[in-house]
């Protein structure tokens, strides 16, 4: 007849188990964050968009330089994003000469 393993023992090695993990965890390497990124400063200001009727709002992160449309859309009542753009890449290719 086979001996089944009593109700402490189960407990014991399950104890076990759970603190032989805790030290695995707690003896592991540290995780690395993430690079810290200095606070941004933003600009929001509305207009229109040609062929457009519904007002898009525009919004200038002036650390990145970055700029981001959004649209709000009143069936779905969820903002839609219609484009984005790097200011300081578009400000560079002004003195860039166009071929015709």
């Amino acid at each position: 007849m086979k001996r089944r393993p009593s109700a402490l023992r189960i407990l014991l090695a399950a104890n076990a188990l759970a603190l032989t993990a805790l030290a695995a965890v707690e003896l592991s390497a540290p995780a690395q964050a993430q690079a810290v990124r200095a606070r941004s400063t933003y600009t929001a200001a509305a207009g229109r968009v040609a062929g457009m009727e519904a007002q898009v709002v525009y919004v200038v992160d002036e650390t990145t330089q970055e700029v981001l449309a959004v649209q709000f859309d009143p069936q779905s009542k969820q903002l839609k994003g219609l484009g984005f753009r790097n200011l300081a890449v578009d400000a560079g290719e002004i003195n860039r000469p166009r071929s015709n």
